[in-house]
């Protein structure tokens, strides 16, 4: 048997033709971007319910402005971390982690991230040579408890990339899950 796909006419295929096409593989990708979005996108949307577990967690907003023609600003406001222990008692956040980076090269900050993060109580651990990445701890919080996340803004020059700008944050504690803020 002798097969020429209609679609391209330059192949042909003899014997039997057994599998997939390829504008049957790319109908199948076609339909199933759409599922691979939702699926990733669907966490996202679940951290807006209510908890349902022991969870840390950052409120607030990243924002940004500009273009690759123009200068850009990207600035975190608004924040603070927070701790609900969805009613399971005796549970506390554990002790905290936060990270605070913007590692796209060529954006730089105004703010002092260590001075402004200390003074709302955070513990400086860790900071890259290049004052990108800064890592901080606190002690564990009770359930209803927040702790202030100061303000941060980013700045970049005409022609740079787009930000990838992260406020994560993780607890020590097998029982207590955490959500961050990631932007890019």
């Amino acid at each position: 048997m002798t097969v020429t796909p209609p679609h391209d006419s330059d192949t042909t295929f003899t014997g039997d033709h057994r599998g997939l096409t390829r504008r049957q593989v790319t109908t199948a990708a076609a339909w199933a971007a759409p599922v691979i979005a939702l699926a990733v996108a669907t966490p996202l949307a679940a951290a807006s319910d209510p908890v349902e577990s022991p969870t840390a967690y950052v409120s607030g907003a990243i924002n940004a402005t500009g273009t690759s023609s123009t200068a850009r600003t990207a600035t975190y406001s608004g924040g603070s971390l927070n701790f609900d222990s969805a009613g399971v008692s005796g549970v506390d956040s554990g002790n905290l982690t936060l990270v605070v980076s913007s590692t796209r090269a060529g954006w730089t900050t105004s703010t002092d991230i260590p001075a402004v993060y200390q003074a709302a109580g955070w513990t400086l651990v860790s900071a890259s040579p290049d004052g990108t990445v800064f890592g901080f701890s606190h002690a564990p919080i009770s359930n209803g408890q927040s702790v202030s996340m100061p303000g941060v803004t980013w700045s970049a020059p005409v022609g740079s990339a787009k930000p990838i700008i992260a406020i994560s944050i993780s607890s020590d504690s097998d029982d207590v899950s955490a959500l961050g803020l990631t932007f890019s």
